[in-house]
C-alpha cells in the first residue's frame, strides 16, 4: 500500500480513503474507511471509462455478481453505486495473501493442501454457479488464502449462465493460461468452463507452473485449445486422475462440481477452514497478516518481504488483478539510503570500487558526482562534474574517467577526493560512448569532426590525445578492453585489435558479414556475431579464424545491431531474431545448448532471452514478457520461473545465493537455487520510473541499488 497521490479522491460515496492499493484496466483501488471506522477495498473505475458503454455495463454485472454469490467464500459487497460518477464499489477487505504469490514465496502446496484448496474452490463455484454466475476468470492471483479459509475474488469478468457470449465479436476475454478451449475460442463459456479454469489452479497449486507453460498469447491460446493439459508433476495419481478430467476439451465431460466436492472433501479434517490445512510456513504468512498504516515520511520505497513476519493486506484490484503488498517488520536489508539533493536523478551506472559506490547525478544543466561511503552511506565527497543519461565511466590506478554524452566531455577525477585532474572536449561524437582504461590510457571510440571514424586514446595522468587509430566505415561497436588489447567492430564487417600502449593494430580481420557487434572477449578468444548470420571465433592475439558456428535458421539476415551478446560463465550467449538464446564454448565454437524465445514481437524486434548471469550452475535470464527465469548452465534445461514485471534493460545480478532483478514496479529478490521470492521493493512513483534509469551493481556481499532514480540503498538481505 501506498499514500495517496495529488488527484486521488479523498472521499468515495460515504468512504473516506486512506491509502493507494492498487491499479488496473477497469480503474483504480483504495483503502477506505466508513464513518464508523469499518476498513473496506473501494474500487472506482476510471473516469475515461465511465462514459463508454460496454465498461459501464462490465462494472454493472461485476456488482451483480458478487453480491448474488454472497461471502462464504468470496469477498462480499459491502457497498457500490454504478451510476455516480465515476461509479465505485466496495467490498470486504480481505486480510491474506493470493494463491500466486504463496506458490511463488514458498513452492508448491503439498497434495492433502491442494485437495483441501480444491473443496473450497469447487464449493465457492457450486455457490457462484447457483446465483446463475459464470466466473470467467478464475486463476492463481483470484485466490485468496486467509485467515478464514480461501477466497475468490474479481467479479469484473463474470457474467450470467444464460449470456455466455460476449457481446463484441472477435473479443476473448480472461487470462489465456487459464481460459477453457469454449472461452479462447469465442464460443458460448457456461459453468464447465470454471472448471477447466478450475483444474488449471489446481495444476499451479501442485507443480507451481500452469498446465500449458508460458509463452506468447497466440501460442497460449493454441495450445489450450488444441494440445492436452501437462499434468506429469502432479504427484498424488488421484489428484492428476481428477484435474484431467477437469481439463477435457469437451465441456459436456467435466466433472459438476458436487462430483468435484464429493472427491475432494472424503476427509473432514481436511476442511479448508482457517489455515491449519496450509503448510506451516504458508500458514504463519497467512495468519500473521493484518492491515496495514498508510506510510508516512519521505521514503521513496516500500519493501516487500515475502516469506518473513510482517503486516499485509489484499485487495480486489482493478480490472481483474489482485494485488497482495507486504511490509516487513524488525531487520529491514535495506542498509542505508543516500537521496541526491537538489532533485538531481541518477543519469549512469552506478560505480562500487574501494570501499565507495559513485553516483553521477544531473539535474537539467547541473549536477555532480558522489562518492558514498559503502559501509555506512554517508556521502565522502561531491564533485562538480557531470553525467547525462546514457554517460559511462571507468576507473584505473586510483583515477576514474567520466564520459559526459552531453557535452562530449572525458574527465579524469582522483577517487579518494573527487579532485579534478583534468577535461578533455572530445572532437570525436561516441556512437557508444564507453570508455575502457588499462596501461595508463583511457579509450574510446567514436567519429572526427570530418567523418573519420575509428578508436582514440587519452593519457590517463593528463588528458592529452595520445593516438587515434583510423577504422574503415562507421563503428558498429563500443570498445572492449582485455590486457593491453582494445577490440572493436565496423559496420563493414571488420574488427580490429589495437594496442593501447601504442594505437598501433596488432591485427585486423573482416569477417565476412556486412556488420559486426560488439566483440565478446572470453579467454583467448575474441567472439563476435555477424551479419550473414554466424559467431565467429578469432585468436586474441593474432586475430585468426579459429572457428566459425552458423546459427541456421536462428541467424541474423542483416546487421545484428540489437542483438544479445554477451559472455558469463566462461560461455559466449548470442540472440537471434527470432529469440533464440545460444550457448556457445568460446574455445571451439560447439553449441552447448540453445532455448527458443517467444519469436517475433508486434512491435518488431525479438521476444527473446536477455543475456544470462551465471553462478551456482545456473544461467538466470529474463525475456520481453516480464520473466525471471534460471536455467541449468550446461544443458539449458529450466530449473524454475517466475513472473515479474517488464524490465529496464539490466540483466538479473546474482550475489551469494540470491538474484535480484529490477523491473518497471521495483526490484524483486530471488533464492538462486529454488526461485522462492525472498524480498521486493517497489517504487512508489511508477511513472517517473517509466521509460528511466534504474541500476544496481555488487561489491563485497552488498547490493547497491538506485531506487525511484534519485536514491541509492545498500541491500543486504543475508545479513
Amino acid at each position: 500500500m501506498s499514500a495517496t497521490r495529488p488527484g486521488d479522491p479523498r472521499q468515495v460515496g460515504p468512504y473516506r480513503v486512506v491509502g493507494r492499493l492498487g491499479a488496473g484496466g477497469m480503474g483504480q483501488v483504495f483503502l477506505g474507511r466508513s464513518p464508523a471506522g469499518r476498513t473496506v477495498a473501494v474500487k472506482v473505475i476510471h473516469p475515461a471509462m465511465a462514459e463508454d458503454g460496454d465498461f459501464k455495463a462490465r462494472f454493472r454485472r461485476e456488482i451483480t455478481a458478487a453480491r448474488a454469490v454472497g461471502g462464504g467464500y468470496t469477498a462480499p459487497v459491502v457497498d457500490a453505486d454504478p451510476d455516480a460518477s465515476p461509479p465505485w464499489l466496495a467490498t470486504t477487505y480481505l486480510r491474506g495473501m493470493s494463491l500466486q504469490d504463496a506458490v511463488a514465496a514458498h513452492g508448491p502446496l503439498p497434495p492433502p493442501a491442494v485437495r483441501a484448496l480444491g473443496a473450497g474452490l469447487a464449493e465457492a463455484l457450486r455457490s457462484i454457479h447457483a446465483a446463475g454466475i459464470v466466473h470467467r476468470d478464475l486463476k492463481p492471483s483470484n485466490v485468496m488464502l486467509t485467515p478464514e479459509g480461501p477466497r475468490v475474488i474479481d467479479f469484473g469478468l463474470a457474467r450470467p449462465s444464460e449470456a455466455t457470449t460476449l457481446t463484441r465479436t472477435g473479443a476473448t476475454l480472461g487470462t489465456p493460461a487459464y481460459m477453457s478451449p469454449e472461452q479462447a475460442s469465442g464460443l458460448p463459456a457456461g459453468p464447465p468452463s470454471d472448471v477447466f479454469s478450475f483444474g488449471s489452479v489446481l495444476t499451479y497449486a501442485a507443480t507451481g507452473t500452469g498446465p500449458f507453460g508460458v509463452g506468447a498469447l497466440h501460442e497460449m491460446v493454441y495450445r489450450v485449445m488444441h494440445l492436452p493439459p501437462y499434468l506429469d508433476a502432479v504427484p498424488d495419481p488421484g489428484l492428476r486422475a481428477l484435474i484431467a478430467a477437469c481439463m477435457e476439451k469437451d465441456p459436456d465431460r467435466r466433472p459438476g462440481t458436487d462430483r468435484l466436492l464429493a472427491e475432494l472433501s472424503a476427509d473432514p479434517a481436511a476442511a479448508p477452514q482457517g489455515t491449519h490445512w496450509l503448510p506451516p510456513q504458508v500458514a504463519h504468512d497467512v495468519a500473521q497478516r493484518g492491515e496495514a498504516t498508510v506510510p508516512g515520511g519521505p521514503s521513496r520505497r516500500r519493501l516487500l518481504a515475502i516469506g518473513a513476519a510482517g503486516v499485509a493486506f489484499t485487495a480486489l484490484a482493478a480490472g481483474g488483478t489482485g494485488a497482495t503488498f507486504l511490509m516487513r517488520r524488525g531487520d529491514d536489508p535495506v542498509r542505508w539510503t543516500f537521496a541526491l539533493p537538489g532533485g538531481m536523478y541518477v543519469r549512469t551506472r552506478l560505480v562500487a570500487h574501494g570501499g565507495a559506490v559513485f553516483a553521477f547525478g544531473s539535474a537539467g544543466l547541473s549536477g555532480a558526482t558522489f562518492a558514498i561511503d559503502a559501509r555506512t552511506g554517508k556521502q565522502k565527497w561531491r564533485g562538480s562534474f557531470t553525467a547525462a543519461r546514457d554517460s559511462a565511466a571507468a576507473l584505473l590506478d586510483g583515477r576514474g574517467f567520466l564520459y559526459d554524452s552531453s557535452g562530449n566531455l572525458l574527465t579524469g577525477f582522483e577517487l579518494a577526493t573527487g579532485k579534478t585532474l583534468w577535461t578533455e572536449q572530445l572532437r570525436t561524437f561516441g556512437l557508444a560512448p564507453s570508455p575502457v582504461a588499462g596501461s595508463g590510457v583511457v579509450c574510446l571510440t567514436g567519429s572526427g569532426g570530418t567523418g573519420e571514424y575509428g578508436l582514440y586514446g587519452y593519457d590517463a595522468a593528463t588528458g592529452r590525445p595520445r593516438w587515434r587509430y583510423r577504422a574503415d566505415d562507421l563503428l558498429q561497436s563500443r570498445a572492449v578492453l582485455s590486457g593491453d588489447t582494445c577490440y572493436f567492430g565496423t559496420r563493414k564487417g571488420f574488427v580490429y585489435g589495437v594496442d593501447v600502449t601504442t594505437g598501433n593494430a596488432r591485427w585486423q580481420r573482416r569477417t565476412g558479414g556486412p556488420a559486426t557487434t560488439t566483440p565478446m572477449v572470453a579467454g583467448d578468444v575474441v567472439a563476435v556475431l555477424t551479419g550473414d548470420g554466424a559467431v565467429l571465433g578469432l585468436d586474441a592475439a593474432t586475430g585468426r579464424q579459429r572457428w566459425r558456428t552458423d546459427l541456421g535458421d536462428d541467424a541474423a539476415t542483416d546487421a545484428p545491431e540489437g542483438l544479445p551478446v554477451g559472455v558469463a560463465g566462461g560461455l559466449a550467449f548470442v540472440g537471434g531474431p527470432n529469440g533464440t538464446l545460444h550457448a556457445i564454448e568460446p574455445a571451439t565454437g560447439r553449441v552447448r545448448w540453445k532455448r527458443p524465445g517467444a519469436g517475433a514481437s508486434e512491435r518488431g524486434g525479438s521476444r527473446g532471452f536477455s543475456i544470462p548471469s551465471v553462478g551456482g550452475g545456473l544461467a538466470v535470464v529474463t525475456d520481453d514478457e516480464g520473466r525471471v527465469a534460471a536455467l541449468d548452465a550446461a544443458t539449458g534445461e529450466p530449473r524454475w520461473e517466475r513472473g515479474v514485471d517488464k524490465g529496464l534493460g539490466e540483466r538479473p545480478l546474482i550475489s551469494g545465493s540470491l538474484v535480484y532483478y529490477g523491473a518497471v514496479g521495483g526490484m524483486s529478490v530471488f533464492d538462486l537455487a529454488s526461485g522462492r521470492t525472498r524480498y521486493r521493493f517497489e517504487f512508489e512513483d511508477v511513472q517517473r520510473v517509466v521509460g528511466s534509469t534504474q541500476h544496481y551493481t555488487a561489491a563485497g556481499g552488498t547490493v547497491y541499488c538506485v531506487v525511484d532514480n534519485a536514491v541509492v540503498q545498500a541491500i543486504r538481505p543475508e545479513a
